[in-house]
């Protein structure tokens, strides 16, 4: 089995868990993707932040479970912030009509700023 090729970590900008995630996230990786997001979502905050701008690739796997973490968030009224996605990932986001479940920004200012101005943490987009 080859080695992992996602690194993630979790730090705090503003009080608002902000996840970096580093590699690619596919079939492979996406167990170690999921276990991140969960630990950002069990510290009970209305957003989160995913900073995407070290992902090289994302498949199905990777939006599935970016679409189970909003269902979780939504009993806290909470939503996802992405920021920095490739010009790849940007794409399916919009193919799949996703970017209007989760906030897609391009960078991490930008993304703050909008999770912190959202009443009780929801996207403009709320579903």
């Amino acid at each position: 089995m080859e080695t992992m090729r996602i690194e993630t970590s979790l730090r705090h900008l503003d009080g608002i868990p902000v996840l970096d995630i580093t590699g690619e996230i596919d079939i492979y990786t996406t167990p170690q993707f999921k276990e991140a997001v969960s630990a950002a979502i069990d510290e009970n905050k209305p957003a989160i932040i995913i900073n995407m701008t070290q992902v090289t690739y994302m498949d199905s796997s990777g939006f599935g479970t970016l679409l189970s973490a909003t269902k979780r968030l939504r009993p806290l009224d909470g939503a996802l912030y992405l920021t920095g996605c490739n010009d790849s990932i940007q794409r399916m986001l919009q193919i799949t009509r996703l970017n209007t479940i989760f906030g897609v920004y391009a960078t991490e200012d930008e993304a703050l700023a909008a999770a912190k101005s959202a009443p009780s943490g929801a996207t403009a987009a709320a579903v």
